[in-house]
């Protein structure tokens, strides 16, 4: 079996006289945690959504455990486990209604449900209507719903908005525990200390295109800042 679970191979994607998307290439292997940065409109939600198979390609190849999105097989999206920046939920559903819904859409095991609900601390509140959740229990559910299944790849759009710092914590060691279990871990986000302590390698797009890629300790280098904080070596790249 490949150790290759992500293939992104030149992939582009316009909105009219807009490239969002720019001839971009990377893959990312089993066990490995791959951060994606950049400023608002660099291209990384975009990126993200065609990865997932949400927009589609207009040019290149994305392939997820040896699979080429581009098939559209239900066995591809059991790959995959996403939470999108903008979350969508079923208002009138209650948490637990709606991750029993996720199940069913997966065809995941129903029995996981009450211990991710305690992972991301949601038990007290999982009768309760989404639509009465605060940012932070909606950010908690979507990633609960992200977590459920048998994915082998998961994308993360921004996870840590709304979350307290203690579950910022508790989501490090659970995405640390995910690759340590072998699986790819795909990370978009603008929390950089974050980035830099969770991350294996790190992708910095600017203006559509990928114009770094490299460790953290690798990039601090070739910026020559050892010592500044990793915004910074961001902005170096990416300013």
């Amino acid at each position: 079996m490949s150790d290759t679970l992500v293939a992104i191979e030149g992939v582009t994607k316009r909105y009219g006289e807009i490239l969002a998307v720019d001839d971009v290439s990377l893959s990312i292997s089993r066990g490995e945690i791959y951060s994606l940065v950049g400023a608002n409109g660099a291209g990384k939600s975009t990126l993200l959504r065609m990865l997932v198979g949400i927009t589609e390609v207009d040019a290149g190849r994305l392939v997820i455990c040896g699979e080429d999105l581009s098939n559209r097989s239900q066995a591809t999206r059991k790959h995959l486990g996403y939470l999108p920046e903008e979350l969508v939920l079923y208002e009138r559903l209650t948490g637990r209604e709606y991750l029993e819904l996720v199940v069913g859409l997966k065809d995941a095991d129903a029995a996981r449900i009450p211990d991710e609900l305690s992972f991301f601390e949601l038990l007290p509140v999982q009768h309760k209507l989404v639509g009465g959740y605060s940012l932070g229990m909606r950010k908690k559910l979507g990633l609960a719903a992200a977590m459920l299944g048998s994915a082998e790849v998961f994308v993360l759009d921004e996870p840590l908005n709304g979350l307290d710092v203690e579950m910022m914590r508790k989501l490090r060691h659970r995405i640390q525990d995910e690759r340590k279990n072998g699986r790819a871990v795909l990370v978009a986000s603008h929390v950089m200390s974050f980035v830099e302590r969770v991350s294996d390698r790190v992708g910095i797009m600017r203006a559509g295109k990928l114009v770094a890629e490299a460790t953290p300790a690798e990039l601090r280098a070739t910026a020559g800042m050892p010592d500044l904080p990793f915004e910074d070596v961001f902005f170096y790249f990416a300013g």
